[in-house]
């Protein structure tokens, strides 16, 4: 926001701040947590002296004309380049992916400057999948954390709320059945429940999840009895009550990220967000998940507000999905999915 801009001290009073860092400070909804806010101090050293605010993009009813992206930055954080793969361009023009902290004062950096699509940190390990592996996933804070294991056959056996059949019923399940299935979503409940344009979600069965490195406390928590557990809070979302049955989402009570999406209409399911994964490879977890490139999720409510937007993430990302041999194979596995009685 420009530097004149200052929220009014009852807005600020009325959400919960976390100290994110020592220069940015966010604040959300007490209630549903949505991200609004972000205090950004000019010297982290020093609170008493200005600061500048950002306003979450998720939170805009309108965003058409409104803000502009430039670039995408901290990509040497994701060690593979991480959703910036999903968006490399809006209106024919690339958005410079920027290793850390952008230079505000370059607006067109040279090649040397920024890192290329597709980029990979040269140090990433060369992950060997096995079957004994546990996925640490944790917030920011570490209030909430729980392991997940890697697809085995008793994750084909959840229940199939879709209820589909034959060899590509456990939809959840990709890449013959080593990886689970990821996807963005962009519909109105997950943006007003983050403050984000989208949300990132890894589809696991409830099974393969472990409230310990060891797997030797398995997940036994029924729908709607989260809350309370760590430093978790849920909130129940009436529009995607509508769409999804009974649905409590879940969020950090302390720093606020977004946890899991749970709906009484697939019990066996769960929804990860998929920036809580502390995969070693990389922010995308790609020896774990695969995304589902074909569509958007929930695209439709996303084009209204911010349509030029939503069209660049939608071919960004289908030619992710042409660029990593992932196109054809989804099309084809929805066209069978689409078919099956």
């Amino acid at each position: 926001m420009p530097v004149s801009y200052q929220p009014e001290q009852k807005l600020i009073d009325s959400l919960q701040a976390y100290d994110f860092s020592k220069r940015l400070t966010s604040y959300r909804c007490k209630t549903c947590g949505s991200k609004m806010l972000c205090r950004c101090w000019v010297d982290a050293e020093n609170h008493n002296k200005d600061a500048t605010w950002d306003v979450m993009c998720g939170t805009l009813e309108k965003a058409d004309g409104v803000y502009e992206y430039l670039a995408h930055e901290q990509i040497e954080d994701t060690l593979d380049g991480g959703f910036a793969n999903f968006l490399p361009s809006i209106h024919g023009k690339d958005l410079p992916r920027w290793p850390q902290t952008p230079d505000k004062n370059v607006l067109e950096p040279r090649a040397d400057q920024v890192l290329p699509l597709d980029w990979k940190a040269t140090d990433r390990p060369n992950v060997q999948p096995s079957p004994t592996d546990r996925l640490h996933c944790h917030c920011k804070c570490n209030g909430v954390e729980f392991w997940i294991a890697r697809p085995s056959e008793k994750s084909k056996n959840a229940a199939n709320h879709l209820n589909k059949s034959g060899p590509d019923a456990a939809w959840w399940l990709m890449d013959d059945g080593k990886k689970f299935l990821a996807g963005v979503c962009a519909c109105d409940s997950c943006r007003l429940d983050s403050g984000q344009e989208w949300l990132e979600w890894a589809f696991v069965p409830t099974v393969d999840i472990s409230l310990d490195a060891e797997g030797e406390k398995p997940w036994n928590l029924p729908f709607g009895s989260l809350k309370g557990w760590g430093t978790l809070k849920g909130y129940m979302s009436t529009k995607a009550e509508e769409q999804s049955g009974s649905v409590v989402r879940y969020h950090c009570g302390t720093c606020g990220a977004s946890v899991f999406f749970t709906s009484d209409a697939r019990t066996d399911h769960i929804d990860v967000a998929v920036g809580l994964m502390d995969a070693p490879e990389g922010a995308r977890a790609e020896s774990w998940l695969e995304f589902w490139t074909h569509r958007l999720s929930y695209g439709e409510d996303s084009i209204r507000r911010n349509e030029s937007v939503t069209h660049a993430l939608e071919t960004g990302l289908k030619e992710f999905g042409q660029r990593h041999g992932l196109a054809a194979k989804q099309a084809e596995l929805e066209k069978s999915l689409l078919h099956q009685k």
